[in-house]
């Protein structure tokens, strides 16, 4: 998939061989393409795009997730929790040892609250059966965050949870170098490619580092492209 900004001659390749990174210094440029992308509206954005497959033109509708924010990760997104309680649901039904084993978990619970009803007058019932995908959301299955994780750890931590989902659309992280070492810049690189993921930084700062996962364009202050 290829980015192409109005106004560009270059393109920017996005894939999952490397986290690609669109440098632009001019800071009113910047905004205005971050809320373009964001906006997800194409032609009709404030700074126009187009998103190319080949010679297939793609809506971008859909297919951003973005992070403005790394220190509140969208930990809770439907495209990444919801798959993932997909997935943990499809292991339940294939296994049948294991469901039989949480199905007859969930059954003696359900008798012993059944029994607490029996101290009371009307008459009590579960009218809604046991679902694995309904367990999960009744009782917060969802990645363990611990506060006291360094911003990395979490960052790699919520890119195994869309490797979990398989999440296949565009990730954009916005100035998330500004957070991080040159190290953990390329330990979050590894981790992206390693987990076949989609991965577009946004950046304001000018970085001369070199990153071996790395695909980068650069729009400096005069609006060139490189």
């Amino acid at each position: 998939m290829n980015l192409v900004l109005s106004g560009f001659s270059e393109a920017l390749a996005l894939g999952n061989d490397k986290v690609s990174v669109l440098e632009v210094h001019n800071r009113r440029l910047f905004a205005r393409i971050c809320q373009s992308l964001a906006s997800e509206l194409d032609d009709e954005a404030l700074e126009p795009y187009a998103l190319w497959d080949g010679e297939d033109r793609r809506s971008s509708r859909n297919r951003f997730l973005f992070v403005f924010d790394p220190f509140e990760l969208p930990w809770s997104e439907k495209a990444l929790l919801g798959e993932v309680h997909e997935r943990v649901e499809e292991m339940f039904l294939a296994e049948d040892d294991v469901r039989q084993e949480i199905e007859a978990a969930g059954r003696a619970l359900s008798e012993r609250v059944a029994s607490l009803g029996l101290r009371l007058q009307s008459d009590y019932a579960f009218e809604v059966q046991w679902e694995m995908r309904k367990y999960l959301k009744a009782f917060d299955f969802s990645v363990e965050v611990d506060p006291s994780d360094a911003l990395l750890d979490n960052l790699i931590k919520f890119l195994k949870l869309a490797s979990d989902a398989s999440f296949d659309k565009q990730l954009v992280f916005v100035n998330l170098k500004t957070f991080l070492e040159p190290d953990e810049v390329q330990e979050f690189y590894r981790q992206a490619v390693f987990s076949k993921l989609s991965v577009l930084l946004l950046e304001n700062i000018p970085d001369e580092a070199s990153f071996e996962y790395e695909r980068k364009m650069v729009i400096d202050l005069d609006f060139l492209q490189s």
